[in-house]
């Protein structure tokens, strides 16, 4: 970004707001008129030790994928010691980075799974059966039917505050993979 300094004694508040802009992003202007960016580094929100604070609580994760060509994944965290939930819907690629990166976030206890995904293994399966050691997680393979939708959107209606529960499912519509795996869960 390229602005120029503030003329001392004008009142153009265009050209104002752009120096505040200089000491909000660590920016300062040169003798040239040009802005350079400082090589600190903003902190950052999230405390280093985030990770660690998940790792102590008990969470349960189960795993849809669809059947097509585009592997889309649906992911269900349930936090046993919170009672919170997180759901996710990834387009993913054939690698699966995006569910993995996932899954190292939240470091869940126990991922459940499709038993038909076991045998022959799909690639998911694959992938995430490798990642175990690092996740420090196990695997449960659970019957298809566990994956109902209708029964994802029931404890969506009964678990969830009732000045919630039409917000999330606008919210959730076309989700259907993250809604599958609220259920099995």
């Amino acid at each position: 970004m390229i602005t120029s300094q503030p003329i001392p004694g004008t009142s153009n508040s265009r050209t104002r707001s752009s120096y505040s802009t200089f000491s909000q992003t660590g920016s300062r202007p040169n003798t040239t008129g040009t802005t350079r960016k400082s090589t600190v580094r903003p902190r950052t929100a999230r405390p280093r030790t985030a990770t660690t604070a998940f790792s102590a609580q008990q969470i349960i994760c189960a795993v849809s994928e669809s059947r097509g060509i585009s592997p889309i994944v649906g992911l269900a965290f349930v936090n046993l010691d919170t009672c919170e939930v997180v759901l996710c819907q990834i387009n993913d690629t054939q690698s699966y980075v995006r569910t993995i990166h996932k899954l190292n976030v939240f470091l869940p206890s126990e991922i459940l799974l499709v038993s038909t995904s076991a045998d022959p293994p799909s690639k998911l399966y694959s992938i995430i059966e490798e990642a175990l050691d690092d996740l420090n997680s196990s695997i449960m393979l659970l019957h298809r039917g566990h994956y109902a939708e209708n029964k994802g959107w029931d404890y969506i209606r009964d678990l969830a505050f009732a000045g919630k529960v039409e917000a999330m499912k606008v919210a959730l519509s076309g989700n259907f993979y993250a809604v599958c795996s609220l259920a099995a869960v």
